[in-house]
């Protein structure tokens, strides 16, 4: 449940304050983000809520966070897709990225 730490620290919530809203222990929390020990359903559920992401997602079956409540378009999930990627790039790629997005644009213009 790798994902669990990773999406916690990306929110800035701590460990603490997971469990206290949860009403369960640090030390499970830890244990689930070392791989020590295993939620139960319940509890599952419950972080995937708290922490606006899929099960799917804490489990390591997606990279993919979002929680799908509704069937989008498939121009819809394209655009989720890349928001999506470009949010895991570092500052310096997003920064090449935007370069490249900028020289595309021009290239079409001159069309």
């Amino acid at each position: 449940m790798e994902n669990l730490r990773i999406i916690r620290e990306k929110r800035n919530i701590n460990q603490q304050k997971i469990a206290v809203e949860l009403e369960i222990s640090q030390e499970s929390i830890s244990k689930y983000e070392n791989g020590n020990a295993f939620p139960s359903k319940e509890i599952l559920i419950k972080l995937a809520d708290y922490l606006n992401c899929s099960v799917d997602y804490l489990l390591g079956r997606t990279d993919n966070p979002i929680v799908n409540k509704e069937k989008l378009s498939a121009e819809d999930e394209e655009i989720k897709n890349l928001i999506f990627r470009y949010n895991k790039l570092s500052n310096e790629n997003k920064n090449k990225l935007e370069g490249c997005l900028l020289a595309l644009e021009q290239e079409e213009n001159k069309k």
